[in-house]
C-alpha cells in the first residue's frame, strides 16, 4: 500500500521529529557520566537549597533556636560568640593614675622646712653651748679676791662687767706667791652670757695647770669680774654649731631637689608609655607621603 497524498483540505502529513525524544510529566535521568538538567548537583555531590526539616543544622523540634539569643527586648543581630564587637565603643574607663604620686613633692620640700628649723636650732645650740664654754664662771667685784684652778691649754682671760669707763688695777700669783704676768688681750671679746655683758680685759699666762689667786681694785666705780676662756679656746663648738646651721638645711634642700627629679622624670616616663599603649590599641594612619595613584 502507498499512502496517499493529502488532498487540499486534507490533514498534514505527519514528519517526523528529529533529536531527543519528548518526554511528558517527570524529566528523564540522564545517562551516567552525563550533565544535569537544569544544573542540578551531580550524583554524590552536596545538596544545594534549603536543608530538609530535621537536618544537622535545623533545631530540633520545639528545642530553643541555635546561635546567641537576644535579650528580650534588645537586636536581633550581634557578633558571633568569640568574635570582635563592632559598632559604637562603650564609656572609656578613667585611666589609672600615674605613678608616683605628685604628692610626695610637696612633702619632700615639707621636710627641707623642717631641716631648715632643724638647722637654724642646732646652730643656735651650738653657738650658745660655745659661749657657755668661754663665759665666766668664777666671779668676783672690785676689791675682792678669787682662786681659781687654771689650766694654760683652756687660754684663760680675765673679764669684766662695769657700766662705763674705770681704771683698774689686777694682780695674779699662785699659791706660793709667784706672780703671774697678765697682758691686756690683743683682740677685743666680748661676749653676753645670763643677762650680762662681759668684756675681756687681761690673758692670764700660767705656766701650768693649778691653782692661782686674782684680785682687782678699781677707781670711780664698781666693776664685776669673773675668769672665763679665749674665743679660740671654743673655737670647736662655733664650727660645730655653724656646720649644723648650714650642713643640716642642704642636706634637706638637695633630699628634695632629688625626689623632685626623679617623680618628674618616673611620671613623664609613665605618662609616655601610656601614651604609646593608647597609640597602639586602634589603627594609625600611614606616616609619610601619600602614594601616587
Amino acid at each position: 500500500m502507498t499512502e496517499k497524498e493529502p488532498g487540499p483540505g486534507g490533514p498534514a502529513p505527519r514528519i517526523p521529529h528529529q533529536g531527543p525524544p519528548e518526554h511528558h510529566g517527570r524529566p528523564p535521568v540522564p545517562p551516567p557520566g552525563g550533565p544535569r538538567p537544569h544544573g542540578g548537583p551531580l550524583p554524590g555531590g552536596p545538596a544545594y537549597g534549603p536543608p530538609p526539616a530535621g537536618g544537622p543544622t535545623a533545631p530540633p523540634p520545639g528545642g530553643p533556636p541555635r546561635g546567641p539569643v537576644p535579650p528580650p527586648g534588645g537586636p536581633v543581630s550581634g557578633p558571633p560568640p568569640g568574635g570582635p564587637a563592632y559598632g559604637v565603643p562603650g564609656v572609656p574607663q578613667p585611666a589609672a593614675p600615674l605613678r608616683p604620686r605628685r604628692r610626695w613633692i610637696p612633702l619632700a620640700w615639707l621636710v627641707f622646712a623642717l631641716s631648715v628649723v632643724v638647722g637654724v636650732w642646732a646652730g643656735f645650740s651650738g653657738f650658745v653651748g660655745a659661749v657657755e664654754q668661754i663665759a665666766p664662771t668664777h666671779v668676783f667685784q672690785s676689791g675682792g679676791k678669787v682662786s681659781a684652778p687654771l689650766n694654760p691649754l683652756d687660754q684663760p682671760v680675765l673679764y669684766a662687767s662695769a657700766s662705763g669707763p674705770t681704771n683698774v688695777t689686777c694682780l695674779a700669783q699662785d699659791l706660793t706667791g709667784q706672780p703671774v704676768k697678765l697682758t691686756p688681750t690683743t683682740i677685743r671679746q666680748t661676749i653676753t652670757a645670763n643677762g650680762r655683758t662681759w668684756e675681756g680685759m687681761f690673758d692670764i699666762t700660767v705656766p701650768a695647770a693649778g691653782t692661782y689667786q686674782i684680785s682687782c681694785e678699781t677707781q670711780g666705780g664698781k666693776v664685776l669680774f669673773g675668769i672665763g676662756k679665749r674665743l679660740t679656746a671654743s673655737a670647736g663648738g662655733f664650727a660645730k654649731g655653724a656646720a649644723a646651721l648650714f650642713l643640716i638645711p642642704l642636706a634637706g634642700f638637695l633630699f628634695a631637689s632629688i625626689v623632685t627629679i626623679v617623680i618628674v622624670v618616673r611620671r613623664r616616663r609613665a605618662r609616655a608609655a601610656r601614651t604609646a599603649e593608647t597609640r597602639g590599641a586602634w589603627p594609625q594612619a600611614p606616616q609619610g607621603p601619600h602614594p601616587r595613584v
